[in-house]
């Protein structure tokens, strides 16, 4: 603020992010890690200068959207680094905080439109800011995308329930805004094993936040699984657990069982008196099924739902 003219508008703001996930981001000469540090160094200095400037909402959210792309994907690729290396937890406090942004300068936009509440004008108000959507390698702009991040990336949250509920209906019943409620309901009704069978139909990047609760739902489903099929002689085939609640493969069940004093060979003992309510969970792992393993993140920040 001491020096106005270091400050960025809003067009050097947007050819900077541009630049930065579109083009800096595909260098291949540097750990994936040491990437993330760099860009997401830079990708805060813009949120400053918005900050200061106190940018209009239909441009906040132009800027944001690419920078909540970039931390769900970094999110899920870097899962399984050492600490030292990545801070899950600090990527998750700046997806949230760009979510939230983003959310509000959609709801200003809103009530500064009294009247409208048709997402697609919304949508079309962006063209005179330079965002194309489509996949040509350019920057696109999704509300119902990052509407969903947001339920998602808050499951044991009911608050972003609420806020489905008091969305405009021509927001409300697009099908994957729905299906993204759908599973959180069903996270709040301890049906795991439907939730991740809902999660099949989820686009990339939705599936991958989700991808990093399977540690808290296997665990919170194989506890509510061992009160459910409690025995001392009958089995769960090893093979049905993995399909219910999305594991790697079968050794991955039985080592996840072992961990949570479960007995599995071919099929798992489920007893609730063994089971280990206060261990850890067990650390994030990349799912094989996990689309974005294969995406670059230029693909990311331009494909919409």
């Amino acid at each position: 603020m001491a020096v106005p003219r270091l400050l960025r508008p809003y067009p050097v703001l947007f050819d900077t992010i541009h630049y930065l996930l579109i083009k800096v981001s595909n260098r291949s000469d540097v750990p994936m890690s040491v990437l993330y540090d760099f860009l997401n160094d830079r990708l805060r200095a813009v949120r400053q200068d918005m900050t200061i400037q106190r940018l209009p909402p239909e441009e906040c959210i132009v800027l944001l959207e690419p920078m909540i792309r970039f931390y769900v994907y970094f999110g899920y690729r870097l899962c399984e680094h050492p600490l030292s290396e990545y801070d899950p937890v600090l990527n998750k406090k700046y997806l949230l905080e760009c979510l939230k942004w983003y959310l509000s300068s959609c709801d200003l936009i809103e009530r500064s439109k009294v009247g409208v509440n048709d997402v697609d004008e919304i949508i079309d108000n962006l063209s005179s800011l330079n965002v194309n959507r489509g996949k040509d390698g350019t920057l696109s702009c999704d509300r119902i995308l990052v509407e969903s991040l947001y339920i998602l990336c808050n499951l044991d949250d009911i608050h972003p329930l609420y806020r489905y509920l008091n969305l405009p209906k021509s927001i409300k019943r697009v099908s994957i805004l729905k299906l993204t409620y759908n599973i959180a309901l069903a996270h709040q009704h301890r049906n795991y094993i439907r939730m991740l069978q809902l999660s099949t139909r989820l686009c990339p990047l939705t599936f991958s936040v989700l991808c990093l609760y399977l540690p808290s739902l296997q665990k919170r489903a194989l506890q509510s699984l061992s009160t459910a099929f409690n025995s001392k002689h009958l089995t769960v085939p090893v093979r049905v657990v993995q399909k219910w609640l999305a594991f790697n493969s079968e050794e991955e069940v039985r080592s996840a069982c072992k961990y949570y004093g479960l007995e599995a060979t071919d099929g798992v003992f489920f007893n609730k008196s063994n089971f280990k309510h206060n261990e850890n969970m067990l650390p994030p792992k990349k799912y094989y099924k996990a689309k974005i393993l294969s995406l670059k993140l230029e693909d990311v920040l331009s494909y919409t739902i």
